[in-house]
């Protein structure tokens, strides 16, 4: 199902800049100037944090991530669990997990509404997406992988009805994006 209203959904670009131990992106507007979001990431050899702040490197913190336990298994079996995003604007964390049975990448979460949402990835020969819906199949967002770039990661599309959520549909646009391994 996609938008049928007259607004236009929100464009936001995602460059990579960073380092083999650590990652940042800087997330801008549909100018493709103006630096809306940035985002540090660490990694360890058990999980990953990644901080997401608005307008830049010493903006105001929005979102502070933490992938669960990614390291070699303990006792013969290891419960991956969700990750956890603290959003600063929301009092309970906002977890992202894989439901049983959901093989294909598929991760839900929470929105501020208290509805389910999920992100799933399509990959086709020379493309890749992430699409994130609500219960209803209802198009909410999607992030476009760019392909053959080594500076731009993708394309973040909201659309109207997903823009209430927009910081958090970013920070599990990017969580989805950082890989476990």
């Amino acid at each position: 199902m996609t938008n049928t209203s007259k607004e236009r959904p929100i464009t936001l670009h995602v460059y990579n800049f960073g380092s083999v131990f650590g990652n940042r992106k800087i997330i801008k507007g549909e100018d493709k100037t103006t630096t809306l979001y940035f985002m540090q990431n660490t990694r360890s050899s058990m999980h990953w944090t990644f901080d997401l702040h608005a307008d830049g490197a010493d903006g105001p913190l929005l979102c502070r991530a933490q992938s669960s336990y990614h390291g070699p298994p303990l006792l013969s079996e290891v419960n991956h669990g969700p990750t956890i995003l603290s959003m600063t604007a929301v009092r309970k964390p906002v977890k992202m997990e894989r439901k049983r049975g959901a093989f294909n990448g598929t991760v839900f979460f929470e929105g501020p509404d208290q509805k389910e949402y999920r992100w799933q990835t399509t990959a086709r020969l020379f493309s890749a997406a992430m699409e994130c819906l609500d219960a209803e199949d209802v198009l909410i967002a999607t992030y476009r992988v760019t392909s053959m770039s080594v500076t731009k990661d993708g394309v973040l599309m909201v659309q109207p009805s997903g823009k209430f959520m927009l910081d958090l549909l970013v920070a599990t646009s990017l969580a989805m994006r950082t890989p476990n391994n």
